[in-house]
């Protein structure tokens, strides 16, 4: 069936620590409204869009009583890399034909639950957390109390913009992991300004230098904006980018 509008899909799988307890596997589309053909994105747009669905997504667990979802540099790189995955092929399966839930297993990602909802179509986080939540199968995911951690990819393909979330619920808490409000905020001091970038550029003149860390391992997570897990440069330079947005 041709699709000119957009397309969602949610798919959840439950582990136990050890073997397969049990498994629910749903996989869903829905047409909702096509937003943003020809639109272009730059690269802090997307990272930002990530982060503001993350907290758009614990608005809506906070409605329920919920906990937050907390997010961590590799499962953001888990996100990414599926997002990238879902313009290439429209599926919770991968393009090499392995299952969505591969790539947590290729990270090394510890699990005991773990979701998926992607989607195309939608010009913002509002817009595509909107989808989500009027989807029955998606909204489980979002709401669901086996989950603690999220991650979300953004990805831009010929003006249309396409969305990942991976879940997680794991008994061993990952105690890089750190709450929305932190994103970037390297230290602590409740912005995202030069500071932050020039704490992050020390910390990647030292690695590089062979030399170690300079940072905290849960402060390298919250320097890591870019959730490719390496804290360079480019990170720095989305950070100075977030910064000069903030103070126009």
């Amino acid at each position: 069936m041709k699709k000119i509008a957009a397309l969602l899909g949610a798919v959840v799988m439950a582990f136990s620590s050890v073997s397969v307890s049990d498994i629910n596997a749903v996989s869903t589309e829905l047409v909702t409204q096509h937003e943003s053909v020809g639109a272009q994105y730059n690269g802090t747009d997307l990272i930002l869009y990530s982060v503001e669905v993350i907290k758009l997504v614990n608005q809506e667990r906070a409605k329920v009583g919920l906990p937050e979802l907390m997010m961590f540099p590799r499962l953001s790189k888990a996100a990414n890399m599926r997002v990238k995955e879902t313009t290439q092929t429209w599926s919770h399966t991968r393009p090499d034909g392995r299952e969505a839930f591969s790539i947590i297993t290729d990270l090394n990602i510890r699990y005991n639950a773990i979701g998926e909802n992607i989607a195309y179509g939608q010009g913002s986080p509002q817009a595509v957390v909107n989808s989500w939540m009027n989807s029955t199968d998606h909204r489980k995911n979002i709401l669901s109390s086996s989950f603690k951690y999220l991650g979300v990819g953004v990805a831009e393909k010929n003006g249309t913009l396409y969305w990942t979330q991976v879940f997680l619920g794991v008994n061993d808490p990952y105690p890089e992991a750190f709450y929305t409000k932190a994103f970037g905020d390297v230290n602590s001091d409740g912005k995202i300004d030069s500071v932050d970038a020039s704490l992050t550029l020390k910390d990647y003149a030292s690695v590089s230098a062979n030399q170690g860390y300079v940072l905290s391992t849960s402060q390298r997570a919250k320097s890591d904006v870019t959730g490719d897990e390496h804290m360079d440069s480019v990170d720095a330079s989305v950070m100075l980018s977030i910064y000069a947005r903030n103070s126009t």
